[in-house]
Formats: structure tokens, C-alpha cells, sequence
């Protein structure tokens, strides 16, 4: 297509590249093509058209959260997406100083190592994205004299910007949910503004009958006082309790929880449950009713394994890992990662296939998204 040819028709081509890393390589050919890619319009209607790339994500050792080797990157693809870009060595203390307490497109939110021992206390806080490997630190609210726990950390979205993008380092904000005298509380953090006070829902939540249940669709999920669903819109920030469904295996003590919620391929909401070395998959149907999509035994599924003894399933499971479309489980008490004796296997969430774990393993927990829009570096007048 020559200099003089119509922008409109060379528009209508670039929008159907289906790939960002070669919308990014098509914007390196010529100054015209650079300025009809770099155009916000064209990015709005780009980015509506395409779901953002995901390049990988960051996972730990199996049962190894406490590591100080810090969070690993894994890539989707090996062979296109270099690891070594997405390195956190650019934070200060190194990655090793650092764990992952979310992730959100392109951005990574996270504490230093010490919050993990001293929960009372607000943590050394960055929101950084890897590719670009710059990073924001985040400040503590003025008045934390009444705090006695800090519970979650979340990312939540901006204002959009001008080409369509809702998170950024120049518009994300932050969700505090922290206990004060008993009872849960939450605050927010714009970017450049100070800390604000949020409403969590009309639940009210009481720190003592809480639990996180997981991550699904872009949303953070809870169980309060007792069968009280809350869902953390994390595009909004807004709270939404539902209540949970009537499934007998639900197990509520704040100890003992035997379910949580997950993704699948689908990106929907999932509840897991698991009872007496059976999992069960439920999910939500339009109607907002759940059913049970399918079920395993434990016993039935793993016996084929190298190490497997009947006995690994007298006295029930512990999960060491849990992500999206997969847990990781040993049929003993969760022990020191060198032990010889330990036995742990992952359950795949989608096929019901199990596999044994192997110390080298990195889940993706926390996953990153390439940055939006493209970083097109090359001067649109060269």
C-alpha cells in the first residue's frame, strides 16, 4: 500500500492484526503506518476488538510462598516471549525482597517479604510493571493508630484513559482492607491523591468470619458470616453479596474451609469443594443458580502415580497451591519442600487429570498481560 493510498481501507487491515506483538512489528514499517497505529482512536477501537495478550505469569515453588528467591516468571509462549524481560531484579532489594499479593493487566502489586511475619504493621508497597520495569511505591494512610491487621491488598482500575485503557501506572488504585477494633474496614488509593474511607458492603464483615475464597473474572470473592457470598468488582471497587448456594459439603469454619473459588478456561466463576477426598466443580449458570459440573475422587485419579499408597488418603488433603484451573494437593501435612517423603501431585480443574508435582514447578498464580497500549518507541517523525 503506497503513501497515497486511503487511510480509512489501511485502518480496516491494521484493526484485524489479532496479534499485539505484530501490530507493534507493523508500526516499525513506515511514518504512516506508525501514525494511523499511534492514533488513540484507532487503539480504542483496537483494544474493543482484541483481548490484551497475556505474556505469562508469576508463581512460586510449590509450598515454597516464603522462598526469599521471590516470584518467577513463567512465559505463555517460550519461544516468543523472552522471560528475562519480565524480570523484578529493577525493584529495589531485588526479587527476592518481594512477594506478589496481586496482579491486574500489565501491573504487579507488591510487599516486601517482612508483611508475611508482621501483618500489623503497612507494609514497603510497589505497583510496578515489568516490561517497561518501572515502578510506584505506596504510601501508607495518615492515621493507622487503630490498626491492628492488614488483611488484603488489591489493584483496582482507573478512570479509562484516552485510548481506551482502564489500568495503568498513571491511573490504578489500591484497596486496603485492614481490621480496626474487630471488624473490617477498607480504604482506597488513587493514583496521586490521598487515602479515602469505602464502604465494603452493607455485610459488614466481621474479621473473625471472613475468609478469601479465591479469584475469578476479574473479581475477588469472600465468605462472610457464615453462607454470604461478596464479590469484589475489581474494575469498579464495589462489593456485592449474594449468598452462597445450598451445597451440603461446604465446610464455613474459618480453620477447617474446604472450598474456594477459581477460574477455567471459560474465565467464569467456579466453586471447588473438597470432602472426603472427592473434588466437586459447581458452576454458575445465567440464572445465577449453581450446579455441579463434574466431580473426581481423589483416590480414583492418582493411584496410577509413581509413590501412590492407599494410605496418603486416611486423613484427607492439604491444598499447598491453588490457581487458576489447577490445585496442588499432598495427602500428608504440608512439609519442608526438600523432604524425600512428601508426595504432592496437581489436579488439572478442567480434565480431572492428575500429575505428580515436582520440586521445580512454578504454578502461574499471578498473571501478566502485556502493557496497553503497545509502547511504539520509534519517533512518529523519523
Amino acid at each position: 500500500m503506497d503513501e497515497s493510498g486511503n487511510d480509512d481501507v489501511l485502518e480496516l487491515v491494521l484493526e484485524r492484526v489479532d496479534s499485539h506483538v505484530s501490530l507493534i512489528r507493523a508500526a516499525a514499517v513506515c511514518k504512516r503506518w506508525r501514525r494511523a497505529i499511534a492514533d488513540a482512536a484507532f487503539l480504542r477501537r483496537y483494544r474493543s476488538l482484541h483481548a490484551p495478550a497475556v505474556a505469562g505469569g508469576y508463581g512460586y515453588g510449590v509450598g515454597d510462598r516464603r522462598s526469599r528467591v521471590g516470584p518467577v516468571f513463567a512465559p505463555s509462549s517460550p519461544s516468543v516471549v523472552d522471560a528475562r524481560h519480565f524480570s523484578l531484579d529493577f525493584l529495589p532489594g531485588g526479587a527476592a525482597s518481594w512477594i506478589v499479593q496481586d496482579s491486574r493487566s500489565s501491573l504487579l502489586l507488591l510487599c516486601h517479604w517482612e508483611f508475611q511475619v508482621f501483618p500489623s504493621f503497612f507494609p514497603d508497597m510497589v505497583v510496578c510493571e515489568p516490561l517497561t520495569r518501572h515502578y510506584r511505591r505506596i504510601h501508607p494512610p495518615a492515621d493507622l493508630a487503630d490498626v491492628r491487621y492488614f488483611w488484603q491488598f488489591c489493584l483496582i482500575d482507573g478512570e479509562a484513559d484516552e485510548v481506551g485503557g482502564h489500568i495503568s501506572l498513571s491511573n490504578f488504585r489500591v484497596l486496603c482492607m485492614f481490621i480496626c477494633r474487630g471488624f473490617m474496614h477498607t480504604a482506597m488509593l488513587s493514583t496521586g491523591s490521598t487515602w479515602s474511607e469505602k464502604n465494603i458492603c452493607h455485610a459488614a464483615p466481621n474479621f473473625y468470619s471472613t475468609n478469601f475464597l479465591g479469584r475469578a473474572g476479574g473479581s475477588r470473592y469472600f465468605c462472610v458470616e457464615g453462607r454470604t457470598l461478596v464479590n469484589l468488582d475489581c474494575s469498579t471497587g464495589d462489593f456485592m453479596s449474594s449468598a452462597l448456594p445450598a451445597i451440603e459439603d461446604l465446610d464455613f469454619d474459618q480453620e477447617t474451609c474446604n472450598f474456594f473459588v477459581t477460574e477455567l478456561r471459560d474465565g467464569k466463576p467456579h466453586i471447588i469443594t473438597m470432602f472426603r477426598n472427592t473434588v466437586k466443580v459447581f458452576t454458575r449458570l445465567d440464572s445465577g443458580e449453581w450446579v455441579l459440573a463434574k466431580s473426581v475422587m481423589l483416590p480414583e485419579v492418582t493411584h496410577r502415580l509413581p509413590g501412590y499408597k492407599a494410605s496418603f488418603f486416611d486423613s484427607g488433603q492439604d491444598i499447598l497451591v491453588r490457581g487458576p484451573g489447577f490445585v496442588i494437593l499432598s495427602p500428608q501435612p504440608a512439609e519442608s519442600w526438600l523432604s524425600t517423603e512428601s508426595w504432592k501431585y496437581s489436579l488439572d480443574l478442567e480434565t480431572m487429570e492428575a500429575e505428580l508435582a515436582t520440586c521445580d514447578m512454578k504454578p502461574i498464580v499471578y498473571r501478566c498481560k502485556l502493557p496497553w497500549p503497545p509502547a511504539l518507541h520509534a519517533h512518529l517523525d523519523r
